[in-house]
């Protein structure tokens, strides 16, 4: 079939990667595309070349002239090259990951359990409250990843319509004016916020982040770009994991006995829901730093290059059957969480905070199933993140 030669590829099933992602990793896993502004960029579509290329480091977040870089979407400094300096950026980026992972390490990560137990366990409390019929999501998939990152971030949770509201126009790359405003208002707001952190300190990842600029190791601008992007992180992306995975679950009780009967195999559903439930791109963009040739194509200096996480982790030639949902599969590492020194640094948040919506939910509600016909759930159209926009269930 012929390739469409400008993103976004239409899906043919919102709930995962559009076809043409597969034909792409059969053909060559590595092609041209137009990006959501137009622009040219590489599209590297295979799990083993995502993990390789993503980890060279001849590949990064600098660009000769910005102005006229190639761009995903030409929304402004979030999604372009963040200056000229390749190395001096590698070096501000490495002190920003350090401290963030330091906050949140597995260890820390560990003691917030008891925390993220008690929100769970409230909202499944408001979740039978309403009733059945309920809409899971506006219940607890949307609401509980605003608190958990309110709470470990240090953003004050009253102002969550706000941040809500902005981090879920960023997604949408076809309307640049719309992202534009968004990340503006993000911005300014998580600027000032920092500035807030440095007259009240806390025991948050950004009072962290403001301690870090203090002792003059990081870019105040790239201090900020950092922290909207771990509040976006931390909020979207597990918003859509949730959903997509308890879609999942209800369509597999099989799987979803076994899930229970042990702290392993729930830790092995998780990782797998994060494998299959990718209704998104995972889009992760650098710059070639120097003409490279990658083995699958010669890439040149100053150009884009797209790693499509999220239809990487349904590559046959990795995932046997890559649409089958199995928590007993043996399988390489997924890429939902990057790879190499780009791996999220709030993965091990995201695992914990997956694993005890799915224990602590399906034990409360062993009964669980959807409260419309499958084809009647509503989708996202973005398709950065993509998810489920509802999702009414019963018990």
């Amino acid at each position: 079939m012929a390739l469409p030669e400008r993103l976004p590829f239409e899906r043919t099933d919102p709930a995962t990667a559009a076809p043409e992602f597969h034909d792409l990793q059969v053909s060559g896993g590595i092609a041209r595309v137009r990006t959501f502004a137009g622009h040219p960029a590489w599209l590297v579509t295979r799990h083993d070349d995502v993990v390789r290329i993503l980890s060279d480091d001849r590949f990064g977040r600098a660009h000769p002239d910005p102005p006229s870089a190639p761009v995903l979407s030409a929304t402004g400094q979030f999604y372009g090259p963040q200056g000229t300096d390749h190395e001096r950026l590698e070096t501000e980026f490495r002190v920003l990951r350090r401290v963030t992972a330091n906050s949140l390490s597995v260890r820390r990560v560990r003691e917030l359990r008891p925390r993220i137990e008690a929100l769970v366990g409230r909202r499944l409390d408001r979740l039978e409250a309403a009733g059945a019929p309920a809409d899971l999501h506006a219940l607890l998939a949307e609401p509980l990843p605003v608190e958990v990152v309110c709470e470990v971030l240090g953003v004050p949770f009253a102002d969550r319509e706000d941040f809500q509201r902005w981090t879920g126009d960023v997604v949408y790359l076809s309307e640049p004016e719309r992202v534009g405003e968004a990340l503006l208002r993000l911005n300014d707001y998580m600027r000032a916020l920092m500035e807030r952190k440095r007259a009240e300190p806390a025991d948050d990842v950004l009072t962290d982040l403001v301690r870090a600029r203090a002792d003059g190791h990081i870019d105040e601008d790239l201090a900020v770009l950092w922290s909207v992007a771990l509040l976006f992180a931390g909020h979207v992306t597990t918003v859509t994991r949730i959903g997509t995975g308890v879609r999942y679950l209800i369509a597999r009780p099989d799987q979803r006995r076994a899930m229970l009967s042990g702290p392993r195999l729930l830790a092995a559903t998780v990782e797998e829901l994060l494998r299959i439930s990718q209704p998104d791109l995972g889009l992760v963009w650098r710059w070639a730093v120097v003409d490279v040739d990658t083995g699958s194509g010669r890439i040149g200096a100053g150009d884009l290059v797209l790693f499509a996480n999220g239809p990487a982790c349904l590559d046959a030639a990795v995932y046997p059957e890559p649409h089958r949902f199995d928590i007993h599969r043996d399988q390489a590492p997924h890429t939902a969480f990057g790879a190499g020194p780009h791996l999220c640094v709030g993965a091990a948040l995201a695992r914990l905070e997956l694993q005890v919506v799915f224990d602590l939910l399906f034990r409360r509600f062993p009964g669980l199933r959807l409260a419309v016909p499958e084809q009647d759930l509503r989708w996202r159209d973005s398709q950065l993140t993509g998810g489920l926009l509802a999702l009414p269930v019963t018990w």
